[in-house]
């Protein structure tokens, strides 16, 4: 089968199908964004909810600071910030567990359709996630963010530099965050009711996040577990990145210089893994759909 020059012309370039896939994914996203703000009731009483818990944890952090100077190597001051901060980021980052509605599209068959869509299955449900993160950056932490700000003395990053290397953070962040909630939910192909396995990935994560607590403040041998564990890469790297990791901080990878590179590099090597397991662990969910006749 042969070509003429008619026939190389027009067939797609790599930077036409480069174009096509990027408007692909935007829409995917566009869509999802679209679908979280439908009810502005919902928004507007989850950035009310979301402005009030950061207010309150800044005020909480900032009595336990002043009681316990250098507390996990944080003064008062960057001690709010990481509070603040970080707390309105949580809902960006869904440390709370969930929002991949895999499980509800498994119970009502939907899952079929999401088999067969051209961007491949585990990238629709990441574009679907870049679209509802992007909601709740503008609408759940920035305006929480401005609040604590106008509030509290929060710490500015040092340079542009180190907001550069926080903005890459916050994107591995939410690349980690996804592939762990990805990979549970995932655990609806397998179990008829996923809700105690989505319960108890939620409170792992928050717990070992740095959403409750700077992981800088565990002890021993447990500090140094949650130092080699994917989900400090959620709100604990970024952080440090954002403030410099403090004197006796989170050693990651059981480094005790967790330098900007090395926390970059933490987060990256996560996020390739668990997109990895999650390719993996989907090729075998799909193969067993089919075996059910799904």
């Amino acid at each position: 089968m042969t070509f003429d020059a008619a026939d190389q012309a027009s067939m797609p370039g790599a930077a036409d199908r480069a174009v096509a896939g990027a408007r692909m994914w935007a829409a995917i996203a566009s869509a999802a964004a679209r679908r979280y703000v439908t009810d502005r009731a919902t928004v507007a009483a989850s950035v009310i909810s979301n402005i009030v818990l950061t207010v309150l944890r800044g005020h909480l952090a900032l009595a336990v600071w002043e009681q316990r100077p250098g507390l996990a190597g944080y003064d008062a001051t960057a001690a709010v910030t990481f509070t603040v901060v970080g707390q309105a980021l949580v809902s960006t980052f869904a440390v709370f567990g969930g929002m991949v509605d895999l499980a509800w599209r498994v119970r009502d068959g939907g899952v079929e359709t999401d088999v067969v869509r051209p961007v491949g299955f585990q990238r629709w449900w990441l574009g679907l996630e870049v679209g509802r993160a992007g909601v709740y950056l503008t609408t759940r932490a920035i305006p929480a963010g401005v609040v604590g700000a106008f509030l509290f003395d929060l710490r500015l990053p040092r340079s542009s530099g180190t907001g550069a290397l926080f903005a890459a953070s916050l994107v591995l962040a939410l690349l980690v965050s996804f592939g762990l909630r990805y990979l549970v939910a995932l655990s609806a192909f397998w179990l008829t009711d996923d809700r105690g396995v989505q319960a108890v990935a939620a409170l792992v994560m928050m717990f070992f996040s740095g959403a409750v607590l700077p992981l800088g403040l565990f002890p021993g041998v447990l500090g140094t577990i949650a130092g080699f564990l994917p989900f400090g890469a959620v709100v604990q790297a970024p952080m440090d990145l954002y403030l410099g990791s403090p004197a006796g901080g989170t050693a990651y990878l059981g480094s005790a210089a967790a330098s900007p590179e090395r926390i970059l590099a933490y987060q990256a090597v996560w996020a390739l893994l668990l997109c990895l397991a999650g390719r993996v662990l989907t090729t075998a969910a799909l193969r067993r759909l089919v075996v059910q006749g799904g």
